[in-house]
């Protein structure tokens, strides 16, 4: 083999590892290595083309938030529901999930409105009108497949609807049956009209609901993204001056929340903590250092303990270079701490954070009697278990009691996270303490649980 041939079939080869690596190399950490089902969406777009909608209607959020596609199918799942008609909130719930998890705009209107006109389909064979329906369906495949072979999905999906209507294609085409009984033949009739009226009543109202819901998000994701702005700015102004000044147009460039970052920041600025305590690592940790930081220079005050927590060695690494860069990695005492199987006080077992060493040396250290600690619970993710986030709280209680604890909790417009705080909760007043909850609107959520050390028994 010539070197050139050597060089080409080696270029050949480097193009089809760059084609295997870089999806992967876009997906969540989360969604890279949870195990998911490969065949799920191909599954659901085929039952999405025949109108299968019992069959997506059964979609959960368990079987699709691991999957790389989980937004696409999250709609297919919302459709499946809407086209059954048993569950509406449920459908909006999953459509909300798609929003979330990275569904464009477009691909959710393509999906509603196709969506509309199938149902209009299904009313129009019940009426007796088969060109009209297949029509209809023609349209809900075009729109929500554009660029597909419409003529066949078409002739799939419409043989499918007449099929679950107890319907075939070929009856739909034929005249009603003669009968001479006029008061039968005219029952019939309003009885169809008042089907048919029902069924364009409720498509009416679903495309009310669709454009509602388009203008509801579309104002919220403007208003959202104007204030992720010009708090990412703020922060960027704090961290130039030290002051909480200056706007001005740029982009997003925090992996998390720029509202969460700022009220963080203005958190640490008035909190005068004396030991701040991270599980979870990331642009958090950087953001803290430097408040840290601008608080000493200012103020010549004792420099507050830092410990920040990292389960992965990538993500580990990625803070470190982080804080090397920005000449912080002296402020902070950054810890790989990988996930292990811990038992909590209510017999329930968490992988969370090999920590428990480097905090019992922690309080050790900083046995003053009025300290005030931190604790930012933006992790594990929740793809390692059920309440992933909970064992902070348990830890940070044995190993400060007595001192005036604050508890601040990112994510909380999750469900998982809501029920965390409540567990909380319990277990300040099971240890005798009491507690005062601060919900922060964020565009994620985010809650403080104060907790005093007078209130210790």
């Amino acid at each position: 083999m010539s070197r050139d041939s050597v060089a080409h079939r080696r270029k050949e080869l480097i193009k089809q590892l760059a084609g295997v690596v870089e999806p992967i190399a876009k997906l969540q950490p989360e969604q890279a290595f949870a195990p998911h089902d490969e065949a799920l969406l191909e599954r659901a777009r085929t039952q999405w083309q025949f109108g299968d909608w019992d069959s997506l209607a059964q979609l959960n959020r368990d079987a699709l938030q691991h999957h790389p596609a989980r937004a696409e199918l999250a709609l297919l799942a919302a459709a499946g529901r809407l086209q059954t008609g048993e569950n509406h909130s449920e459908a909006r719930r999953f459509i909300r999930l798609a929003q979330n998890w990275g569904a464009s705009k477009k691909l959710i209107s393509r999906i509603l409105i196709a969506g509309v006109y199938s149902s209009l389909g299904r009313a129009a064979a019940i009426g007796n009108q088969p060109q009209r329906a297949l029509q209809h369906f023609e349209n809900a495949v075009a729109v929500g497949i554009p660029g597909g072979d419409t003529r066949l999905l078409t002739q799939a999906r419409s043989g499918e609807q007449f099929s679950q209507l107890g319907l075939h294609t070929a009856d739909v085409s034929k005249p009603l049956p003669s009968v001479k009984n006029i008061e039968f033949i005219e029952n019939a009739l309003s009885q169809q009209k008042l089907e048919l009226d029902a069924q364009f009543k409720k498509q009416a109202d679903d495309l009310i609901r669709v454009r509602k819901f388009l203008d509801t998000t579309l104002k919220k994701e403007v208003a959202n993204a104007a204030k992720q702005v010009g708090d990412f700015i703020t922060l960027q102004s704090y961290f130039n001056t030290g002051k909480f000044t200056g706007i001005s147009l740029e982009t997003n460039g925090w992996p998390v929340s720029s509202d969460f970052m700022l009220y963080l920041v203005k958190l640490v600025e008035q909190g005068n903590y004396d030991v701040i305590i991270e599980f979870g690592s990331g642009s958090s940790t950087l953001a803290v250092a430097k408040t840290l930081a601008l608080i000493e220079s200012r103020h010549q005050v004792k420099p507050t303990t830092f410990v920040s927590f990292d389960h992965l060695e990538q993500f580990y690494q990625e803070t470190h270079r982080k804080l090397a860069y920005a000449g912080m990695s002296e402020r902070v005492h950054l810890v790989l701490a990988p996930l292990i199987n811990t038992k909590a006080e209510n017999g329930n077992s968490y992988l969370y954070y090999d920590c428990r060493s480097t905090l019992a040396n922690l309080a050790k250290k900083c046995w003053a009697e009025n300290l005030r600690v931190l604790a930012i619970v933006d992790g594990p993710p929740g793809s390692s278990g059920k309440h992933a986030r909970y064992m902070a709280g348990p830890y940070i209680f044995q190993y400060f009691k007595g001192k005036d604890i604050d508890l601040l909790l990112d994510d909380t417009n999750r469900k998982e996270e809501e029920e965390i705080i409540g567990m909380w909760k319990s277990d300040v007043s099971a240890l005798g303490l009491s507690a005062i909850e601060e919900t922060i609107k964020l565009e994620k959520g985010a809650c403080l649980l104060r907790i005093q050390s007078e209130s210790l028994m």
